[in-house]
């Protein structure tokens, strides 16, 4: 059954018609919430969405040759296509625990909302779809991307992006949390290790040993003397600090993990370069071995807030009764405004994930509400409500 644009339901009504499939959408969060899924071994999670695409009806449907899981729901004419896109990794080990407790106000898990929650939904896109009776006119491209966390840089969506033979007119990026994240632009981020080995004592030495983690201190406080401007938005954070193994042993080995983030990405670039030099000083100083590796890095930019697609997603929002949060997160976002399509992230439900040692848990009745509003947009895409003309 195919429903005209008049017939389709409305948008404050989808919550409603999408009951019947709550169950089945929490049964595929937690299958997906079991399964180990660290950046580089994602193959059960791409595995499992694939047979849900095949479940679905989809006969172009199979991993790409970096191992993302790839579908297409042709629509009636095919005059746009539409990439919806979910990132598979976590940043839970094997070894961490992935057991997945429902009760009766939430779903609680490791990875439940970053991005079990997101893969699942957009798993079930086509046969969610199905059971609106909605038919699309548009191509819809369903992704589910490996090697988007950490080190993996995106490299799951870059290199779909860089292979994809057809134009994409547009995407939506989609994440577990939080129901009502409007991202439309994406902040210049690049992130690092800072490592630091002691070498052997070496003549040239101009004072006594140290241990790295004393030398990776005096890093620190010079890295703390870079000028940072309040305007362009401009921050560096140090998140992770290691060394040791022991208390009565002074370390050979220290790593500091920081991102430095801003709106200018040559104030990053700037802020890159006086962070190396200030390493290359400290390691001939202490004589170390130091090194700066970025490993991760976003350029910013994105749409403008009067972009139609900005517009339409808040005008589904509005219907539903979200409130918006119109703000920025690293996501396989930045990789399509690189690339000049229009494109927005959204989130699915409200929840927390790794924070003061909680256990991660996505709430239950927000889910159709974010599910409505995903299917929504892409409705709001198809009939071209969303166009930049």
């Amino acid at each position: 059954m195919t429903a005209s644009l008049e017939a389709r339901k409305p948008v404050h009504e989808l919550p409603e018609a999408l009951k019947p499939m709550r169950e089945r959408i929490l049964s595929n969060l937690t299958m997906i919430a079991r399964m180990p899924a660290p950046t580089g071994a994602e193959e059960g999670r791409v595995h499992f969405m694939l047979d849900r695409f095949l479940e679905a009806g989809l006969t172009d449907a199979a991993a790409d040759e970096v191992g993302n899981a790839v579908g297409r729901l042709s629509g009636r004419r095919g005059n746009r296509t539409i990439l919806l896109v979910s990132h598979l990794d976590g940043i839970f080990t094997p070894n961490h625990g992935h057991d997945v407790i429902i009760k009766p106000d939430r779903v609680i898990g490791a990875g439940v909302g970053d991005n079990a929650l997101g893969a699942a939904a957009v798993s079930m896109i086509p046969v969610l779809l199905d059971h609106l009776g909605i038919e699309l006119q548009s191509d819809l491209i369903l992704v589910g991307s490996i090697g988007s966390l950490e080190r993996g840089n995106h490299r799951g969506i870059r290199f779909f992006l860089d292979q994809f033979p057809d134009d994409i007119d547009f995407g939506v990026c989609v994440e577990g949390m939080q129901l009502g994240r409007l991202n439309f632009f994406s902040i210049g981020t690049a992130r690092a290790d800072i490592t630091c080995d002691v070498r052997a004592e070496q003549p040239s030495r101009s004072y006594g040993s140290e241990s790295a983690l004393v030398v990776l201190n005096h890093i620190i406080n010079r890295i703390l003397g870079i000028a940072v401007p309040v305007r362009p938005y401009t921050v560096v954070r140090m998140g992770k600090l290691r060394a040791g193994v022991a208390y009565d042993v002074e370390p050979d080995h220290a790593s500091l993990g920081l991102e430095i983030v801003s709106h200018d990405d040559d104030e990053i670039d700037r802020i890159q370069r006086e962070m190396e030099a200030v390493i290359s000083e400290m390691s001939a100083r202490h004589a170390v071995d130091a090194k700066l590796d970025v490993f991760f890095r976003t350029r910013a930019g994105g749409i403008p807030f009067a972009h139609p697609l900005v517009s339409g997603v808040l005008d589904v929002m509005k219907a539903l009764g979200i409130e918006s949060d119109q703000g920025h997160s690293p996501s396989e976002l930045s990789e399509l405004i690189a690339r000049e399509i229009p494109a927005v992230t959204l989130g699915i439900s409200h929840g927390e994930k790794a924070r003061r040692r909680k256990p991660d848990y996505v709430l239950i009745e927000p889910i159709l509400v974010g599910v409505a509003q995903l299917i929504a947009s892409i409705l709001a895409i198809d009939e071209g409500c969303c166009d930049d003309v």
